[in-house]
């Protein structure tokens, strides 16, 4: 489901839905009349990038979904 280009995405994680392995990135600003959204994101080598997306390619992170995947598993003892 596409984002809404409203001032209320700011601050929000968001990935492009047409890639499997999209980066989470940050929503930075929005342009509401052209429906663009900048956001910006780390690369595989650490590096900052930016980018313009319209907003029907984007959806947002469930944060459910993130607190999953950075749970730490618990140690057995053998």
């Amino acid at each position: 489901m596409s984002v809404r280009a409203t001032d209320r995405l700011i601050g929000d994680l968001v990935v492009v839905s047409a890639l499997p392995n999209s980066p989470h990135m940050v929503v930075q600003a929005v342009e509401a009349d052209t429906k663009i959204i900048i956001t910006s994101w780390f690369s595989d080598n650490n590096e900052f990038q930016e980018g313009q997306f319209p907003a029907n390619s984007l959806d947002r992170v469930d944060p459910d979904k993130i607190k999953k995947a950075a749970k730490p598993k618990k140690a057995s003892r053998k």
